[in-house]
């Protein structure tokens, strides 16, 4: 109201008129300041009031997205992301029923800021580092997550991967098993037979073989353990080795199991399928890796980054949206695949709360 005084004009007028706009006045700043009350009650909607018709699109008068900084992630490439994502992605959901009046994407100080700014209705959507997510607790709704190669079966119990090679998925999977495999050592062997016989390993006879895997294993491995172990992990073990080498091929994995340096490795699952030729032309194996090895263990998923609303939103946190949002992010990969990379994947897997129980487990157990 003192900005519209100051640049209004002074004008002479008659008794009654002056009365008509004082009361006129009087009725704006009242409204005025409702709307203000109504503002600092909560954060600012980002969606419209109210239910919409099945055939109408979802309407959005602000959607905020804040993403994180990541590991190895240039500055070039998330300021190209925070430049090119609001009209991009505005664009791909209007394509997919969501009209939203303007997308901001912005980047959070570190995981815990941007989650606490997503629990407190700062921003509407977040990507977060799935550990980072299950950290900071809290009510928001996990949403999409970045979608891997799926499995089949996409099981975790050892007895559904008994039955030979295993394949790849034509649908869309979240999250990544690992797999924990005896391979073609004396030891691994023996290992194998007793697991086939469907007697449970001993601790003991865990204890006793040698390990072999990278660091991004540990951590489902632990877990793995602890539930299967009275709460044992990795660090209880007498004969554990740790490769030096980036997770993600697994050659040096299946390397040692060929080669005997190690009874049981810890892989993803099912990065098999990707070296069946290395086992036997780069390692000279007798068999095939499917007859040689053997899943003595499936960890839970791990989530590498997880795609959340703020919550108790009545449009972002709904199924409509989720699916929306997934196809709208689909698109994003193949039109604007440049941004991808910033995003730290193709969120379009859907993800709930159910399956992430896993990691909120091993952030209770310390991994």
């Amino acid at each position: 109201m003192s900005t519209l005084a100051a640049n209004t004009p002074m004008i002479y007028l008659k008794e009654t008129a002056m009365k008509n706009i004082a009361a006129a006045l009087a009725a704006l700043l009242l409204v005025s300041c409702l709307s203000a009350c109504k503002a600092g009650a909560g954060p600012t909607p980002s969606s419209s009031s109210g239910s919409l018709p099945a055939d109408e699109p979802l309407k959005l008068e602000t959607l905020r997205l804040e993403l994180t900084r990541r590991e190895g992630l240039s500055a070039d490439t998330l300021m190209y992301a925070v430049q090119a994502l609001p009209q991009a992605l505005k664009t791909a959901l209007a394509n997919h029923g969501v009209e939203a009046g303007t997308v901001e994407v912005t980047v959070g100080a570190s995981p815990a800021a941007t989650a606490q700014a997503l629990e407190e209705g700062g921003v509407d959507l977040a990507i977060l580092p799935g550990k980072a997510f299950v950290e900071a607790g809290g009510s928001a709704v996990p949403l999409l997550t970045a979608q891997e190669h799926g499995n089949l079966p996409d099981s975790s119990d050892p007895a559904d991967w008994k039955s030979g090679e295993t394949g790849r998925s034509n649908t869309t999977s979240g999250g990544r098993r690992y797999l924990i495999l005896a391979g073609p050592s004396d030891y691994g062997r023996q290992l194998a037979n007793r697991a086939a016989s469907d007697t449970a390993l001993t601790w003991d006879e865990l204890d006793r073989a040698a390990w072999f895997l990278t660091p991004d294993e540990a951590g489902m491995t632990d877990l793995w353990l602890a539930d299967h172990y009275e709460g044992n992990t990795l660090s209880d073990l007498s004969g554990v080795s740790v490769s030096v080498l980036p997770s993600g091929s697994g050659h040096d994995l299946v390397a040692a199991l060929a080669a005997g340096d190690a009874d049981v490795a810890v892989i993803p699952a099912d990065i098999r399928l990707d070296l069946t030729s290395f086992w036997q032309e780069e390692l000279t194996r007798p068999g095939g890796i499917f007859d040689e090895t053997a899943v003595i263990g499936v960890t839970e998923k791990y989530y590498d980054a997880i795609l959340a609303a703020r919550p108790e939103d009545p449009i972002l946190n709904e199924e409509a949206f989720r699916s929306a949002l997934a196809a709208a992010m689909e698109e994003l990969s193949r039109v604007q695949g440049d941004v991808t990379g910033a995003l730290g994947g193709v969120f379009s897997a859907p993800v709930s709360g159910g399956d992430l129980n896993g990691m909120r487990r091993l952030v209770t157990l310390g991994g």
